[in-house]
């Protein structure tokens, strides 16, 4: 490293900040000039010389769980907003963060390669605005921090940001127990405490980045283990959990497990740890909470792979409701860099890591619609950091790439609901289709699945409807009410408003989402029918996506008609595979009415000797399926839990001691009395009065 870099790098190490270095230039010369004082200590990310053991296409957290004395980010190879901001924690304090980029007056029209991860295909991307590089750039431009380094000069002028790094004792010495802050310490000391609770419940530890709260749980494991205590560890990937696992003890092993493989196959323990919760879907969570009780939950307020701000609106308070010994703490102190570091802040600033979504008040003046640009985005900061911190509430996986799908993608619509100047909804969508004939065959037999185009794809490729690539759809990607104006109707009156306004551009308006019983019965109640359910769970919710239509046009719904007549016909066969699991509650919430049909009188008999003699429901079970299916407007004119019932016992062919546990009825035969009942409903419906 050069003599006044090294300078300034040992001024910044005694104070604990880091620097932002932006070297500027042709790519040739950017990596050159870079490439002759990279170092083993350092990381080099994108398209480099192989000394410099560049990681090119590599998951984001690869190389990033570790710190380094600088880090070269090759913007030439794509400017990856989730990578930037993982950048930003794996730079010590002294270091350099050294961003790769071309000339600034060029950054307008830079073909970056990271437009590829929006479109379809790659003729697409000159499609694309440039609207996140102009915004980085204007903020860059207004940062005094930032070191502006041209790639053809030797050295750029350090003398003002060496004057600025004035030493000051930042730096913590262990403690005792090995904490680095008394944040840190009261942390890891409350872990250990759980186990001293008479009534267990659980505890939430909240950080930013860098504040030790990974570190805090791995010496409270360690110290626990070595009581005896039964701890286990689950976080969103095994890569997550990283820190907490290099602070075990050699002498001890803390077993990590997925959060769906511990629903799947529980594991006795005393106390769970969940390290990045808030990246964690809310129901896996709750599920996780009633199995274990003493559950520590530590997760990350403002960083690149989402926001505990949403895990905080969305989770603690259902924990405060159903636990109300729960325990919060915060740890404010950084640890591997002072508070006066400006590159933590910077990068939130140009990620909106910090975005907070201000609370409307709530006024008696109409809501309206509005369409909002990604030229309205770009010249409104405050306008887009008001969306970004709602979306941020309202779902859990939203990350810094969602600002560059915003700013950039030219296929992307956004929504926002609002009462006077008060922000209340954003909904963000993507327009869809048509398909062109040739890659429509393609998909359909298997073998392209471009970018993109989630709907028209799905109904081709996985459902094989081959007249869906002519349609237009519109897609609903997140559509999220302010917290504080939930339960209110406001989100059935702004989905209805984007219909209302959408019907004459598109064929189409859908939707695929982690499907759950509640989150059903929303876009249900909104005139929206199912036409899919995937067939494996994601692994980010634990969930099977479901896709659900609303058609525009009359050609649209008397396709929809068809295509839904079909999902509604085939589940019963998938339930009893690989949906054999589905919450009944959820396929429920799926089902509608079909033409009703006549039963066999084999079936017939088959069936009376069930209800009104001594015939297992299991010997009369081709028959229980038949009528169910044929006698469907009846069955939905049951009790809920008595249609669960016989969606769990008939088509997916569960115990009869998971019934009795799940629906709290006591044994076999009384199972079997409740399907009995219900069957004879189905047989000698009860007549209605005339109205």
């Amino acid at each position: 490293m050069p003599n006044a870099l090294e300078h300034l790098s040992t001024l910044l190490r005694g104070c604990g900040e880091r620097r932002l270095i932006v070297l500027y230039g042709t790519e040739a010369d950017c990596i050159d000039r870079a490439a002759r004082f990279r170092t083993d200590e350092d990381l080099w990310l994108g398209e480099g010389p192989e000394h410099c053991h560049p990681q090119h296409k590599t998951p984001i957290m690869s190389g990033l769980g570790q710190e380094y004395r600088s880090l070269f980010l090759n913007g030439f190879s794509g400017l990856h907003p989730d990578k930037l901001g993982a950048c930003g924690g794996a730079v010590r304090a002294g270091g350099f963060l050294f961003l790769l980029m071309p000339p600034p007056q060029a950054w307008e029209t830079f073909a970056d390669p990271d437009y590829q991860r929006y479109v379809p295909k790659p003729a697409d991307a000159l499609r694309c605005h440039r609207f996140f590089l102009q915004r980085l750039l204007r903020i860059l431009k207004a940062t005094p921090d930032v070191i502006w380094w041209p790639a053809t000069e030797a050295m750029p002028d350090l003398a003002n940001h060496m004057a600025q790094a004035k030493a000051a004792p930042w730096y913590s010495k262990p403690d005792q127990f090995g904490c680095l802050s008394t944040d840190q310490t009261a942390a890891m000391q409350a872990v250990i405490d759980m186990m001293t609770q008479k009534t267990p419940s659980p505890l939430v530890i909240l950080a930013d980045r860098g504040r030790g709260k990974s570190a805090a749980l791995g010496l409270a494991a360690s110290a626990l283990l070595a009581q005896g205590v039964r701890v286990i560890l689950t976080a969103p990937a095994q890569q997550s959990a990283a820190t907490v696992l290099k602070h075990i003890t050699q002498d001890y092993h803390l077993p990590f497990y997925s959060p769906d493989g511990l629903l799947a196959q529980p594991v006795d323990a005393d106390i769970l740890l969940v390290d990045e919760a808030a990246a964690i879907p809310a129901d896996l969570l709750k599920q996780l909470q009633r199995q274990y009780a003493r559950v520590v939950y530590a997760t990350t307020i403002h960083g690149y792979e989402g926001s505990g701000h949403g895990f905080e609106i969305r989770m603690c308070q259902w924990l405060k409701t159903h636990w109300p010994g729960m325990v919060m703490l915060t740890l404010e102190k950084p640890l591997r860099w002072a508070a006066s570091d400006p590159l933590e802040p910077l990068l939130s600033q140009i990620l909106l890591l910090d975005a907070d979504s201000r609370v409307p008040e709530i006024s008696n003046e109409a809501a309206t619609l509005d369409w909002v640009s990604a030229a309205d985005l770009f010249a409104d900061e405050a306008l887009l950091r008001d969306v970004v911190g709602l979306l941020v509430l309202a779902h859990y996986q939203t990350v810094p790439s969602d600002i560059r799908l915003m700013l950039d993608n030219p296929d992307v619509r956004l929504a926002i609901w609002r009462s006077g100047s008060q922000l209340l909804g954003v909904a963000l969508m993507m327009n869809e289709g048509p398909i062109d004939a040739e890659l429509a065959e393609a998909i359909w037999a298997g073998r392209r699945r471009p970018r993109g185009q989630l709907l028209p794809q799905t109904l081709l490729a996985h459902c094989g409807y081959r007249e869906a690539a002519g349609f237009r759809y519109l897609r609903i990607l997140r559509i999220a009410i302010h917290p504080s104006c939930q339960h209110k109707g406001f989100g059935t009156q702004f989905l209805q408003a984007i219909l209302d306004d959408s019907g004459p551009q598109y064929d189409f308006i859908g939707s695929s989402f982690a499907a759950t019983p509640s989150v059903s019965q929303f876009w249900r109640k909104a005139g929206f029918v199912p036409v899919r359910i995937g067939l494996s769970k994601d692994t980010a919710t634990g969930c099977h996506a479901a896709v659900l239509l609303q058609a525009f046009t009359p050609e649209a719904t008397r396709q929809l008609n068809q295509w839904h007549q079909a999902f509604q016909q085939e589940l019963p066969i998938w339930l009893g595979s690989v949906f054999n699991e589905l919450s009944p509650a959820l396929v429920r919430s799926f089902l509608h009415s079909l033409p009703q049909t006549a039963l066999s009188p084999q079936y017939q008999l088959d069936l009376e000797a069930f209800t009104d003699h001594f015939r297992t429901p299991d010997h009369c079970l081709p028959a229980l399926q038949q009528m169910m299916q044929a006698k469907r407007k009846t069955l939905l004119e049951l009790p809920d839990q008595d249609i669960e019932l016989l969606i769990a016992r008939c088509w997916q062919a569960r115990t009869w001691a998971w019934i009795s546990e799940h629906y709290e009825v006591n044994g076999q035969k009384a199972v079997i009395q409740r399907l009995r009942a219900s069957i004879k409903k189905l047989l000698r419906p009860v007549a209605r009065p005339e109205q």
